[in-house]
């Protein structure tokens, strides 16, 4: 059986879009927001109980949800996730919702080129001056065969970037793939005009 690799370009090209989910890599394997309200709200409840005691109320509410928990955990075996769902779950409301403050944040705007992580830039560059060293200006190289080319040699960056670019990095969404997608190649698009201009004057 042959298996099917995904790339980077696949997972983020707006094109694909329409396919699937399975046909994109998950980044985070999320709970649905209804499950996270109910997460959120024991965790509230139960912020200042001792470890036992959490334990014990965690106990009790699982057992009186079961059927919520095995619909949950269907979902997220469907989506792909193959570990431990309620060790994932019990985690969840300990560690996170038991901790986060439920005070309204007010978030500074983002400038426009804050949200793109400096290493993304530095390899924009270097791989666009490689690509002119190595082809001459007037060739038919174009941004595009550029971007497609950067995103399958820079995989890993791009993820990683992806989660700094998220508000909340344990949610990692479609919208925010495609907003940061979006970004990306109005950026390295711009980056690759302005390099190649510099070049040519210099000829």
């Amino acid at each position: 059986m042959t298996t099917k690799h995904i790339t980077m370009q696949d997972a983020i090209n707006n094109i694909q879009l329409d396919k699937p989910t399975g046909s994109i890599p998950v980044l985070r394997f999320n709970f649905t927001s209804p499950f996270m309200n109910l997460l959120s709200s024991f965790a509230k409840i139960h912020q200042f109980d001792s470890r036992t005691d959490f334990k014990n109320a965690w106990k009790i509410w699982s057992g009186d949800n079961i059927a919520i928990i095995q619909a949950e955990t269907l979902h997220l075996q469907q989506s792909g996730f193959t570990g431990d769902v309620h060790a994932k779950m019990f985690k969840s409301v300990r560690y996170y919702f038991r901790q986060k403050s439920t005070a309204p944040t007010t978030q500074p705007p983002r400038k426009i080129y804050e949200s793109m992580h400096k290493p993304v830039l530095s390899a924009i560059d270097q791989q666009i001056n490689s690509l002119m060293q190595n082809n001459s200006i007037d060739s038919q190289l174009s941004p595009a065969n550029g971007f497609d080319l950067f995103c399958n040699q820079h995989m890993n960056l791009i993820i990683d970037a992806i989660r700094l670019y998220s508000p909340l990095p344990i949610s990692i969404t479609r919208d925010i793939i495609v907003s940061y997608t979006n970004k990306l190649k109005k950026t390295y698009k711009n980056r690759f005009y302005n390099i190649r201009v510099s070049l040519e004057k210099k000829t």
